[in-house]
């Protein structure tokens, strides 16, 4: 619901993408795993995504606090993650140099990041250099590709963290779409920070959201082969989450 989260989600998918393919070593593997790298230094080069984070883990220490005093909450686990979140902002802090700063230093990753966007632009022929990289040794690919990533673990752990306890500071609402469309407004003490939603697995509809400070609407779609997805035309049953921490 907000430009912050969405490049959370953004780079949270990213970090996935490249952990996948890291654990699958071998030249096409590398590839991917590259590109993930380049799209993840291109949106850090975009944000302040060190200010970004440290702004988000300071709201979250303060949201948490304030829960410290309820006595039905769990002090240890609180205690425990508040702890975290500490210790992932120092990280942050002590981190040197800007996250995309491997671009401007690594030839290699400079080339491929001016190529990147273009359809078939990583061709053998288009740069050699690489080519004659993805040809050494695994253990020496891997041994640089951790060296070009290694700031980025602190990153790694504190999006996943934060949107952790997002998903997870409310619970589920069950609800039913009016033949596919659902609508709510939102009141302004409300700081809805992420929008879930889930539905059965066999359910042939896909969910679509537009929303603002004040509304959000919910369209149930069908996803058809060879024109524009409809929405759907029964009720669909769907649960509901208004993460607002």
């Amino acid at each position: 619901m907000n430009e912050r989260i969405r490049t959370f989600l953004k780079l949270e998918g990213l970090f996935q993408q490249m952990a996948h393919f890291s654990a699958l070593d071998d030249e096409w593997n590398n590839r991917a795993e590259l590109s993930c790298l380049l799209n993840i230094l291109s949106i850090a080069s975009r944000a302040d995504l060190k200010t970004e984070l440290t702004k988000e883990i300071d709201r979250h220490i303060k949201c948490l606090s304030v829960f410290s005093k309820n006595p039905n909450v769990d002090g240890k686990k609180l205690n425990v993650t508040i702890e975290k979140l500490h210790e992932m902002n120092t990280a942050i802090v002590n981190s040197k140099g800007k996250i995309d700063q491997k671009l401007q230093t690594v030839e290699l990753l400079k080339s491929l990041s001016q190529r990147n966007n273009i359809a078939g632009g990583t061709s053998d022929f288009d740069i050699p250099a690489y080519h004659f990289w993805l040809n050494q040794p695994l253990e020496y690919r891997r041994s640089q590709i951790n060296e070009w990533t290694k700031n980025l673990g602190c990153i790694w752990q504190s999006i996943a963290i934060l949107l952790k306890i997002i998903r997870h500071s409310t619970a589920p609402e069950s609800i039913v779409a009016n033949n596919g469309f659902f609508q709510k407004g939102l009141s302004n003490y409300q700081n809805i920070q992420l929008i879930r939603i889930s539905i059965n697995n066999d359910n042939p509809y896909f969910a679509e959201i537009s929303g603002g400070k004040h509304r959000f609407t919910l369209r149930f779609m069908e996803l058809k082969e060879t024109e524009r997805a409809t929405q759907a035309n029964v009720d669909v049953n769907f649960t509901l989450h208004l993460c607002q921490l």
